[in-house]
């Protein structure tokens, strides 16, 4: 059989699975974090729906979802379904395997959306999440330098939507604002 390019390719990606695999990226292991902080999201989200899930105004339940990323394959989890009367709000869970986050919710209503992520805690606005550097004659800055990641605490923040996209603290008051957000479209 010849060899073919699709042929170079498999062996090119067989390879680089094995360095990833042998390197020190443990994709599996955040992965599993990643599924833990989502299970703690949800705990959070029920603390802040209590009142109207013990009255019977709000119901929660979950429902199973499939999530396929690159690093990982394809994995199980769950995603929240909010029911507020008529209005289902959805917190549909994305992955871990972001730009510039450690994971991602969309909430999806019925006409609007709205995004949690995952984010060091000391981040407050976009503008800490990009670093530019421009070199003369060629020559590049230096780095900043690079944090341990064990040494950063993340946590859920509320995404503002385009072109703006404030970083919300996750309250209680911000994510009920969230939530009639999308639920009203």
């Amino acid at each position: 059989m010849a060899v073919t390019s699709f042929d170079e390719l498999v062996k090119q990606e067989q390879q680089a699975s094995k360095a990833v695999l042998g390197g020190q990226a443990d994709f599996f292991k955040e992965r599993d974090e990643w599924l833990v902080r989502l299970h703690d999201l949800y705990l959070q989200v029920e603390g802040f729906l209590g009142d109207y899930v013990r009255t019977g105004s709000v119901k929660v339940a979950y429902a199973p979802v499939e999530i396929t990323e690159e690093q990982v394959g394809t994995y199980e989890t769950t995603s929240m379904v909010v029911t507020i009367g008529r209005k289902t709000v959805r917190l549909e869970p994305i992955g871990t395997f972001l730009i510039a986050t450690r994971g991602r919710v969309d909430v999806v209503g019925p006409s609007e959306s709205g995004r949690l992520t995952l984010l060091n805690k000391d981040v407050k606005n976009l503008a800490q999440l990009i670093h530019v550097s421009v070199g003369i004659g060629g020559k590049l800055p230096a780095p900043p330098p690079q944090r341990d990641p064990s040494s950063i605490q993340r946590v859920w923040r509320i995404m503002g939507r385009p072109p703006k996209m404030d970083i919300l603290e996750l309250t209680k008051e911000s994510f009920l604002s969230l939530l009639a957000e999308v639920a009203n479209g």
